[in-house]
């Protein structure tokens, strides 16, 4: 009676491994589950297909409150890169991690800066009483804007051109960043920041 039971219990768990495998997570590596081969030092992406890619970041702009004059200026150059620029190109949307990068140099320059003013000698009393002042300001600038980076997302638009060599692509960046113009300031993505686009792109719930 029990060789009976366990046997049905045997033919029970191959038929449900049978029905769940595939649904079963393979952990396979990424360069399989990604159709990419590597990144470049420019920060250009090559595909398996050896043809290659350029993530083109668009200025994050407050559409909201802008008035309609500036609002109609920013329609209008979306119009004029589709209406000249002949190449494929895609238009991705996705929230992001808000880039702080720029004003965290400026602060770290500033706090260098008052720094040495602080270290140097002969420094006048009322000197050193303003830049003590200015230096606190600046490291509690640099906590923000750097916690924000950390801690806050926004929506982020960019603009992916292709081409069949590097060549050929640097050619089409220096074309869209062209016609983009100052409204959509597009900026390569450097490759530090590729790895985190691609990671989202293929897994939109993971935060990057």
């Amino acid at each position: 009676m029990k060789v009976a039971e366990n046997k049905q219990k045997r033919q029970d768990t191959t038929i449900l491994d049978v029905l769940f495998s595939s649904f079963k997570s393979n952990d396979l590596p990424i360069i399989d589950i990604m159709p990419y081969k590597r990144v470049t030092k420019e920060g250009f992406l090559i595909d398996k297909q050896n043809e290659y890619q350029a993530y083109l970041r668009v200025k994050t702009n407050d559409l909201v409150s802008m008035n309609n004059s500036d609002l109609n200026r920013m329609i209008s150059q979306l119009t004029s890169i589709c209406r000249v620029y002949t190449e494929p190109f895609k238009i991705l949307s996705m929230t992001y991690s808000t880039e702080t990068s720029k004003q965290q140099m400026f602060w770290k320059s500033r706090i260098n800066k008052y720094r040495r003013v602080l270290m140097a000698d002969n420094v006048p009393e009322s000197e050193m009483i303003r830049h003590e002042v200015m230096l606190r300001l600046a490291v509690d600038n640099l906590r923000r804007v750097t916690w924000v980076e950390d801690n806050l997302t926004e929506l982020t638009f960019f603009i992916v051109v292709y081409e069949k060599s590097q060549k050929e692509l640097e050619l089409r960046v220096r074309d869209m960043t062209r016609l983009g113009g100052k409204q959509y300031d597009l900026q390569l993505v450097e490759r530090d920041n590729i790895e985190n686009i691609l990671i989202r792109l293929n897994n939109m719930n993971t935060e990057v």
